[in-house]
């Protein structure tokens, strides 16, 4: 059925492309001859390298049955009938580039506009159309062997080394733990568990925290599309809070940091110093 779909036209598929600004949608028909005097995988098995990605973008023909895996980002409503779930997807969700349209045979999978998808599949054919402006579009056809959704950090900012730190700091009750660091190409992550063991409410400002690392003092940074919260600023009597705070990805050279992170009482009797701890990094 899916082959039909692929080679027949889909009306799902393109109702997806319509759903993007695409109008005379048209799939490319098959030219015996053309395909022929391309090179193709003609044996499963072949996988696409990394290198050649960005390649079947300009002739997915080329690239017929090869597998590929990637991360990408759904960019409009799934269509679903018995066969499985279509969709269309930014397969580089950082710039919006690169639609493809993937289909995978459960249509039982929850998935929605804007989810992070970790794609595993074959590529099976392209499909052509002309958008708003009349320009050709030229996109995969691709039909996955594995699907998955991913939160927006584990599909944009990949954790590369995770440092377990699990050391607590304690002032007049205002309680500071630094669970564990994260590391990753675009982001350093600080995992911070707050306990107000006073009975007064205590504050915490992410922004007043830093990092120092190799004599530079890295400011917190703001993710707004991350699936991660920050500690609560206010933390009331009896309570406590969990969060990460964003700081700029570290150099290679880096091999300790220390976590500068400031707090305060409402009883302005008790002066809370800041609280610093000193974490080894080997990268």
């Amino acid at each position: 059925m899916f082959k039909k779909r692929f080679y027949a036209g889909s009306a799902l598929a393109v109702l997806l492309l319509a759903g993007c600004g695409t109008d005379d949608v048209k799939e490319e028909k098959s030219d015996t001859a053309q395909v022929d005097e391309e090179t193709q995988a003609d044996e499963k098995g072949k996988v696409l390298a990394a290198e050649d990605f960005d390649k079947m973008y300009t002739n997915p023909k080329k690239y017929k049955n090869y597998e590929v895996s990637y991360i990408g980002r759904v960019m409009n409503t799934p269509e679903k009938d018995d066969d499985g779930i279509y969709l269309q997807v930014y397969a580089n969700p950082e710039k919006y580039e690169q639609n493809t349209i993937v289909f995978y045979p459960d249509a039982s999978l929850s998935i929605s506009d804007d989810d992070y998808l970790n794609i595993t599949g074959v590529v099976r054919d392209e499909f052509k159309g002309e958008n708003m402006m009349g320009a050709e579009l030229t996109m995969p056809m691709i039909e996955a062997t594995e699907l998955e959704v991913i939160g927006y950090t584990d599909a944009m900012a990949p954790t590369l080394q995770t440092i377990e730190v699990n050391e607590t700091k304690e002032q007049h009750g205002f309680e500071m733990t630094v669970e564990k660091v994260e590391l990753s190409e675009k982001q350093t992550r600080v995992y911070f568990t707050i306990n107000n063991k006073s009975a007064e409410k205590i504050s915490f400002y992410s922004f007043n925290s830093k990092l120092v690392a190799g004599g530079k003092q890295l400011e917190n940074e703001s993710d707004y599309e991350s699936d991660l919260a920050e500690p609560q600023s206010d933390i009331l009597p009896g309570t406590n809070t969990s969060g990460v705070v964003i700081y700029p990805p570290l150099s290679e050279d880096i091999t300790e940091i220390q976590i500068y992170a400031e707090g305060s009482s409402d009883n302005y009797e008790n002066t809370i110093e800041p609280f610093t701890f000193d974490v080894s990094v080997q990268q």
